[in-house]
């Protein structure tokens, strides 16, 4: 009988996000195994670590500017393992010094006895920083069905998007591409699913900016926060997903896509280009403009649509299922921690 472990998580764990659905099905999936667990909220946590409780603590990321103060504390018996969904070294903000964060993160990575890593992107990121501390793999399941070809209609390119309306998914940008170079004659749709209360200035900049030209406006609609549950009828409407975020360490909603054979449009950044086969699955780019550009491509010429369309539909990929992914973390913490409580 294994001993429980402790999830730290953010008090907004249930709004959608790719950490915290990744964390909830994880969780799902552990409990199905006869995992002892707990949710810990981060007080508690703080409280468990100073009196040294002992446990194994997963932690997110998200919380990481809050354990200033357990920096100076050597606990023996409660072994906490950070849950990496993103740093901010990653992708550092506009007049932000990558050496700077990474000079501010230091001493709280140094803190963990190890870390949980969503891909083999974040592995290697960490690798560089923590070169001495276990990592342990564990990319996210996939509760999609087992898709067989869809009979979709390439006549016209309905493009979906899956991203909370936050500057790094680089939504902004995208949309002035977009209207640098539509005709009145260009026929598309573009859906956008996302969370527009993170940013909330930059989505109303995003808004706005769609109001602000028609052509825009017809052709691009904001669909809100749909929960996991509700995603399936949006992959099953659409017929090309499109991802302009400039850094995934994962990307949870690409893994869905080809799930249910989207071709799909990325831009390069952090894990993103390892879910594409380029000019079969979809297309990889440097440059927005560049994917702008192949998006009307797309948009102008159907024929050549459809080929990418019948070439995706001909990819068949093999997903881990969350119990799955639970198994391999047993099997990786047991490796790594032996003898943990």
């Amino acid at each position: 009988m294994r001993q429980p472990w402790y999830f730290v998580l953010p008090e907004a764990r249930f709004q959608p996000s790719g950490g915290n659905i990744y964390n909830e099905r994880l969780i799902e999936a552990l409990v199905r195994a006869g995992q002892p667990l707990e949710i810990m909220p981060i007080n508690n946590y703080i409280h468990a670590i100073q009196e040294d409780r002992a446990g194994v603590y997963w932690v997110d990321t998200l919380l990481l500017e809050q354990l200033s103060d357990l920096l100076s504390l050597r606990p023996q018996q409660a072994r906490s393992l950070l849950i990496v969904h993103h740093l901010n070294s990653m992708l550092p903000s506009n007049g932000q010094s990558l050496e700077a964060l990474q000079v501010e993160e230091q001493p709280f990575l140094n803190w963990f006895q190890g870390f949980l890593a969503t891909s083999t992107f974040t592995r290697d990121y960490l690798r560089k920083l923590e070169p001495d501390r276990p990592i342990l793999v564990v990319e996210p399941g996939i509760t999609a069905p087992a898709i067989v070809a869809l009979p979709r209609s390439t006549e016209t390119v309905r493009a979906l998007m899956v991203a909370n309306i936050v500057a790094r998914k680089g939504l902004l940008p995208w949309l002035q591409e977009l209207a640098k170079v539509l005709l009145p004659s260009d026929d598309f749709s573009l859906t956008i699913v996302g969370r527009t209360d993170i940013e909330e200035r930059y989505a109303e900049q995003c808004s706005q900016f769609i109001r602000e030209h028609p052509l825009l406006s017809r052709r691009v609609q904001f669909a809100g926060s749909q929960s996991p549950d509700r995603m399936e009828l949006f992959y099953r409407q659409a017929n090309l997903l499109v991802s302009t975020a400039t850094m995934e360490t994962f990307g949870m909603a690409l893994q869905e896509a080809r799930a249910y054979r989207l071709p799909i449009l990325v831009l390069a950044g952090g894990h993103s280009a390892r879910h594409i086969i380029p000019g079969e699955t979809g297309q990889v780019f440097d440059h927005l403009s560049d994917l702008r550009d192949f998006f009307f491509d797309l948009v102008r010429d159907t024929a050549k649509f459809a080929i990418l369309y019948q070439r995706t539909q001909q990819h068949s990929t093999t997903f881990s299922s969350w119990d799955d992914v639970a198994h391999s973390l047993f099997q990786q913490f047991d490796q790594f921690f032996a003898h943990a409580p």
